[in-house]
């Protein structure tokens, strides 16, 4: 009939009761209308809460007597609702909240441990609340502990009254009349708290009014927020939140509108406003000094451990990111204007274990996923040819990282798409993890992110073209102080990474066996210690450079022409494809298309795969020497002004091809008009002038001929003259030109 956690009541309050506990023949009950403790209170808001803290052990009866006894009343019968949560005050930041919430937990566990004897133990549990026996188990406790009887009597009480559970022992501060609540609206007949002023008459905060107060200092914004003083915001807030616009008619008829301030028993004062903005400072909710929980992690989260904990070795897990360079490099072209090409994107792959940066990569744009596999390639290659490309002569012991990683740690950026994540390990290059990290926290990946600001303290900020944070009032834009071209801040990566590889001291990297083999406390040194000692000297971890290349780099589509493969507008040259025929006009050649691989920090190769082996394609420095040794951006950039400037052109040219015409016309006019009068020839056949001078012609090119022939020969005693005979026909003629030109003897 009766259930364990059950509430007896009526609607008029006359009965409450809540059963904790159901014997065989007795029961166990809580008489909320009798066992209340006095309130220490006389605040009339305190007191219309409800107040449930017991002082007093739960009653026992007979099932029967007790039947008997609430019989007399129009009862219910509800199943009790516990509110055991632990609360925790409002307004607080993250870390007062956590210092409160771990405070209340461990004082929880301190008064159920007081407990705990009488609670667990069934027969100790059956002499407290069945028998007059109770306060011998509850002495000896306070023996034991020098704690109180009285208080572990009242944590009995509240652990039964509470549902005889651990989280009745945390504290029930909501129902406690000294948490003061903020009214929700305003309203008439707000009194403010506190003592009652003499000569103000100022309402009482609400939290209407702190909404408007967050609003106005949204409105402000940061700038405004730290020029103007407190009272000067006051005064703002003043007008805007608690003022009124009143119409006024003058004597003549006349409208206007006026701002007036409300009474003050409608408003807030100064120093209200004052409490509840430093309480937002404070606590650090101020829109703009509102971090949330990564920045609370960035500033307090332990960093007892280390990355490499759990790593086996070099070259077992890489850690992959990029960012935006505070710089500006320069425009390749048209050097004199000092154009810039934009801000790098600098992609950078470090070992988890040694600290070794073993691949970097520069693009411009936002980082991508094609940047991302390009640092890659460079990760899983030899370094040597890739220093060479631009102007570095190393020795391959001096970055001997060409090993692909078993596992790769990157954040949850737009760069690292799922699907092609998913597709990269599909390629069984030997990578069979991928760890995603939670984005914008740099701690969970501070390798890699490390060697970011190391770039920045040691190079980024000394180069001209530099972004500062705050620049300079009236200073030059950075991208006009440009100077660095791109091969020449790869240049400055390149050495600054050697340095970081080879140089940088770093202890933490050391464990005992390196510590005693005495291996210095370098990335380079770790590394190849590592590598020999603990990855099977990186056996099975190395991938041929054709093998990673198709799988990593980015495609593209060319063509073969007269001139060479055609990718994007510029011309390659290539052995193979020309001894194939490919390299033709022909419209029955083998290959027309091809499906090419291209690094787009150079434009000096191109790679394409026929009958599975991989050839290499170099730039035609013929046919496209403008675009050699450059990066596919600046090229492609410069592509595109070529294409302006021919637009440009065309219409000069256009513009000079009707002036041609006109003047051609002119040109015909006027020798019209001179030869007007003249009577045109009747006859259909050349003149004979044009036949003459044909003939003569025609006579000298054989004469000419005969006589290098003679030469070749030998035969030096013929005389030119008689090689040729001009014919009696055409004797006048020629004497006639003999004349012209002053020939005499050839006229006799």
């Amino acid at each position: 009939m009766f259930n364990k956690h059950s509430r007896i009541f009526t609607e008029s309050g006359s009965l409450n009761i809540l059963i904790v506990d159901v014997g065989d023949e007795k029961l166990a009950y809580i008489d909320f209308n009798r066992t209340k403790a006095p309130r220490k209170t006389t605040s009339a808001k305190a007191l219309k809460k409800p107040y449930e803290r017991m002082q007093g052990k739960p009653q026992s009866m007979k099932i029967g007597e007790f039947a008997e006894m609430i019989g007399s009343y129009q009862y219910q019968v509800k199943g009790a609702d516990y509110d055991n949560g632990l609360y925790v005050p409002q307004g607080k930041s993250h870390l007062n909240k956590q210092m409160v919430i771990n405070k209340r937990k461990e004082a929880a566990r301190d008064n159920y441990e007081l407990i705990r004897p009488i609670v667990e133990d069934k027969d100790k549990r059956f002499d407290y609340l069945y028998t007059n026996r109770s306060q011998e188990h509850i002495k000896e406790i306070s023996l034991d502990t020098g704690v109180k009887a009285a208080q572990i009597s009242r944590m009995l009480s509240q652990f039964f009254s509470r549902g005889g559970c651990f989280n009745a022992m945390f504290p029930n501060y909501r129902y406690c009349g000294s948490t003061f609540v903020l009214p929700e609206k305003i309203a008439e007949g707000l009194i403010k708290r506190g003592r009652n002023s003499k000569t103000t008459n100022y309402r009482a905060r609400t939290k209407e009014d702190n909404t408007r107060i967050e609003e106005h200092l949204k409105k402000l914004g940061k700038k405004n927020f730290d020029k103007l003083p407190y009272t000067k915001q006051y005064e703002v807030y003043d007008y805007i939140y608690q003022g009124v616009d009143e119409e006024f008619e003058d004597e003549n008829g006349v409208i206007t509108v006026q701002r007036v301030p409300l009474p003050e028993s409608e408003c807030i004062s100064y120093d209200q406003y004052y409490g509840y903005v430093k309480t937002l400072e404070n606590e650090r909710k101020l829109y703009w000094l509102c971090k949330g929980e990564k920045q609370y992690l960035k500033e307090y989260e332990s960093r007892l451990y280390r990355a490499r904990d759990g790593i086996k070795g070099p070259g077992f897990r890489y850690e992959i990111d990029a960012t935006v360079e505070d710089v500006y490099i320069l425009f390749p072209y048209f050097t004199h204007m000092r154009l810039s090409s934009g801000r790098p994107t600098t992609y950078r792959v470090s070992c988890t274990y040694s600290g070794m940066v073993v691949g970097i990569h520069v693009g411009i744009g936002g980082p991508n996923w094609a940047g991302v596999l390009q640092a890659l390639y460079n990760a899983f290659t030899d370094k040597v040819a890739f220093c060479a490309r631009y102007g570095i002569k190393i020795n391959p012991e001096d970055w001997p990282c060409y090993h692909v990683c078993q596992e790769l740690t990157i954040d949850n950026g737009v760069e690292y798409p799922k699907d092609n994540m998913s597709q990269m390990l599909d390629e069984k290059m030997g990578m069979t993890c991928i760890n995603y990290m939670q984005i914008y926290a740099g701690s969970r990946k501070g390798t890699v992110e490390g060697g970011f600001q190391q770039d920045k303290n040691d190079i980024i900020q000394f180069m001209p073209g530099y972004v500062p944070r705050i620049p300079e009032k009236g200073a030059k834009h950075a991208s006009n102080l440009a100077v660095y071209t791109y091969d020449k801040f790869v240049q400055l990566l390149i050495v600054n990474t050697l340095v970081r590889n080879n140089q940088k001291f770093n202890a933490r990297l050391h464990d005992k066996a390196m510590s005693e083999k005495g291996v210095k406390a370098t990335s380079k040194e770790v590394w190849n210690f590592g590598l020999k000692q603990y990855m099977n000297d990186g056996r099975g971890m190395v991938r041929s450079k054709e093998d990673v290349l198709f799988k990593l780099l980015p495609s593209a589509k060319a063509s073969t022409t007269a001139h060479g493969i055609k990718c994007k507008g510029i011309f390659y040259e290539c052995t193979h494809a020309a001894s194939k025929g490919w390299l033709t006009d022909d419209k029955t050649r083998p290959v027309k298309s091809l499906d090419i691989r291209y690094f787009d920090g150079s434009t000096e190769y191109i790679w394409y795969k026929h009958e599975d082996k991989v050839y290499t394609a170099k730039i035609s420095t013929q046919q496209s020497s403008a675009f050699t040794n450059k990066c596919w951006f600046d090229a492609l950039h410069r592509m595109k002004v070529y294409s302006e400037e021919k637009a440009i052109q065309m219409r000069k040219e256009r513009e000079a091809r009707f002036a041609q015409k006109q003047f051609t016309e002119q040109s015909t006019k006027e020798a019209l008009e001179q030869l007007k009068g003249t009577k045109v020839p009747s006859r259909n056949a050349p003149s004979p002038l044009t036949s003459t001078i044909s003939f003569i012609q025609k006579k000298l090119i054989d004469q000419k001929t005969s006589n290098l022939f003679t030469q070749l020969l030998g035969n030096e005693s013929r005389t030119p003259d008689e090689s040729v005979q001009i014919s009696t026909k055409h004797q006048v003629t020629s004497n006639q030109f003999a004349k012209m030109y002053g020939d005499t003897n050839n006229g006799n």
